[in-house]
This record gives C-alpha cells, structure tokens and sequence, in this order.
C-alpha cells in the first residue's frame, strides 16, 4: 500500500505564503525516491469535488510544495493527495488506503465589514501593539478609532473590549467592564499622556 510520512503539519492560514510541505513518499513502509521521469501534483477535494492540483517538486528525494501556491484556496477542511502522473494520466496515489486532511484558516480578512470581534484586555493591549507596529514602520495606514458603549458586568465576569469594523472603515469600541465588589464602576479613558487609563464612573464626562 502506498503511504505517506509528512514533515509540517498540514494547516495553513489563508493567503500566507511562507510554509514548505515536504512528504516522503512510501510503498509496504519503504520510501520510493521520485523520479524525474514522472510528474508530481497535490491535489486538495473536498467531500463533493476535486478543488484544486498544484505541481510538486522533488528535493532530496522528496516531494514539496509551497504555501504560496494556494493562497486562493478558500478556508476549510481538505483532502489531500500526492498524484504520480505519466502523461497526464494518474500512475500512483499517496496514500492509498486513508485520507490525508489539509486545513485552510481564516483570517480576519475573512471577517465581513461590521462583524464584531471580542477580547480580552490582554488581547485587546496585544492587537493595540500590534497596530501600532505596522503603522510605524509603513505597513498599513493609522485606523481611525471611535469611542463606544460602556457596560458594567457582574465583578465575577471578566473585562472585555469589541472591535466594530464600520463601513467606513474606523472602528468603534465597546468595552464591558466588572463592577467593584463595593459596587463601584469604572469607566476607560485616554489621558493628557496619550496612554489609556480607568477610572471610577460617577457620571460626569471623561
């Protein structure tokens, strides 16, 4: 039976294009070497249809493939196979006896204009970091921010901040924040030193 012993795992985040997929080929759990005589292609089906062949090369008496040769493949569950070809007609199959799962992540790109992302302040401070990295060195332009809703949780729920993506194109903050133990609440705000700060909410303007 043919087989195959893989040397990356088979996830991909949609349109990166950096990872190599490298596959040693196997008959009866004996490596076959591939041969230049012969063409290499993945194959990636889904339940109900063949999606996608791309050629595969051979280094060191392995078959490899690259990221970027699927960066249209949508998001989802794949089965993939290793097709050894003579003149365009299938001579082998890896494997033959299971199938091979290739997954496609999302990535926020994905996410269609007004979905709401939610995180925590953790995350939020993270994704913050990051924004702040690719502006700086010219990756993406400066996101225009807006101020949203404020709501108090119960003191055992944890602090939260969501992201709305608007039409046109700023993001609106929303942030639900757990009340004092005492009953106290508190409310986010950016001081004079442009960074952001929380402080009790007693009604009056930030």
């Amino acid at each position: 039976m043919n087989d195959v012993k893989v040397f990356s795992a088979l996830v991909q985040k949609r349109t990166e294009g950096v990872q190599d997929y490298i596959f040693q080929c196997l008959q009866d759990n004996i490596p076959v070497i591939p041969e230049e005589k012969y063409i290499y292609k993945a194959s990636f089906a889904t339940e109900d249809s063949l999606v996608m062949t791309i050629d595969m090369k051979i280094e060191d008496g392995l078959l490899a493939f690259n990221s970027n040769q699927i960066l249209d493949l949508p998001a989802g569950t794949y089965r993939l196979e290793l097709w050894e070809m003579v003149d365009d007609v299938i001579h082998a199959i890896y494997p033959s006896n299971r199938d091979m799962k290739f997954r496609v992540l999302s990535n926020s790109l994905d996410l269609p204009t007004g979905k709401v992302s939610s995180l925590t302040l953790d995350e939020f401070k993270k994704e913050f970091d990051d924004i702040a990295k690719r502006v700086s060195t010219g990756q993406v332009d400066a996101p225009r921010f807006k101020a949203g809703k404020v709501e108090s949780v119960s003191p055992d729920q944890p602090a939260t901040v969501e992201m709305l993506t608007n039409e046109d194109g700023s993001v609106t903050i929303n942030y639900r924040i757990p009340r004092g133990k005492d009953g106290k609440t508190w409310k986010p705000y950016i001081a004079a030193d442009g960074y952001w700060h929380i402080k009790e909410d007693k009604g009056e303007d930030a």
